[in-house]
């Protein structure tokens, strides 16, 4: 599904003295089938974005495209039902949202919602649930009897089930440890190499140079930069003004090349960059 925002603006409680402008006339086309970052410091308007890709929030002004789907201020939500089946959206600790008393009605309540069968939606849900991870035998435990990392698989078990084109992911390894987090990515990954969109918010800028293909940078609402990773990596000095932590790689061949190196910022393996340092070297 393509994807693109034509001078979309948010305003947060709009006519009271509160009224804050979150999105400033955002242009931006985001490619399909790719895995694209969406980068900033905290309050650039990154989470806000977001829910626009499946109307949960609508805009101010402008509009969002997504294939034959058109948000604006005056489409209401509920006229873009099936996009929300098309595009899923996983909060940060989406464990939180978990409510029913067993793993299966959980996974299942959404695709019962939009008129699947109930044979059906379990035979999905034992399926989404081998997806993230989960043997099918969890399926009817509480889903409050698992460890943090186990919830977090149910959790995103609930949106794969619904089978969309689109994966919508804000912070979604924040607050697992290293090992979980890895895991956690690895299966993004794999979402993505069987076709699915992924857009991802993080502050974890190694996930971003690891697992992503294009990044989006956003400052004080407004998208300042996009392009792939190698190009928004390659301008570090950038990056750092905008309070932006650079990846480890990166960071290593900025002070390098602040040491008298001329290394190539936009490398994202250690094997590059033991091959350019070789050369160098000689």
């Amino acid at each position: 599904m393509s994807i693109t925002f034509e001078k979309v603006e948010h305003v947060y409680s709009e006519g009271t003295p509160f009224s804050y402008l979150a999105l400033k006339g955002v242009d931006l086309s985001i490619i399909k089938g790719s895995m694209t970052a969406i980068i900033g410091h905290t309050g650039s308007g990154k989470s806000t974005l977001i829910q626009h890709l499946n109307a949960l929030l609508l805009p101010t002004s402008g509009k969002v495209t997504i294939d034959e789907y058109v948000i604006t201020k005056d489409e209401k939500p509920q006229t873009l039902k099936p996009l929300r089946k098309k595009t899923g959206l996983v909060f940060q600790f989406p464990e939180y949202q978990l409510f029913e008393e067993s793993i299966e009605k959980d996974i299942i309540f959404g695709p019962i919602n939009f008129g699947i069968p109930e044979e059906v939606a379990k035979q999905k849900a034992a399926e989404a649930l081998e997806a993230v991870g989960l043997d099918k035998k969890y399926l009817e435990k509480s889903p409050f009897d698992l460890s943090g990392g186990q919830k977090r698989r149910v959790a995103i078990a609930g949106i794969l089930v619904m089978e969309p084109e689109i994966l919508v992911l804000d912070e979604p390894t924040a607050g697992l440890d290293p090992q979980g987090a890895k895991e956690m990515m690895e299966l993004f990954k794999k979402l993505h190499e069987k076709g699915t969109t992924i857009l991802l918010v993080t502050h974890d800028m190694n996930q971003v140079l690891t697992y992503c293909d294009h990044a989006i940078v956003m400052s004080d609402g407004q998208v300042v930069k996009n392009g792939t990773v190698q190009e928004i990596f390659a301008d570090p000095e950038y990056l750092s003004k905008l309070s932006i932590e650079l990846p480890m790689i990166t960071s290593f061949i900025y002070r390098l090349n602040q040491n008298g190196f001329h290394l190539d910022p936009s490398m994202t393996t250690i094997d590059q960059l033991i091959e350019a340092i070789g050369g160098e070297l000689k």
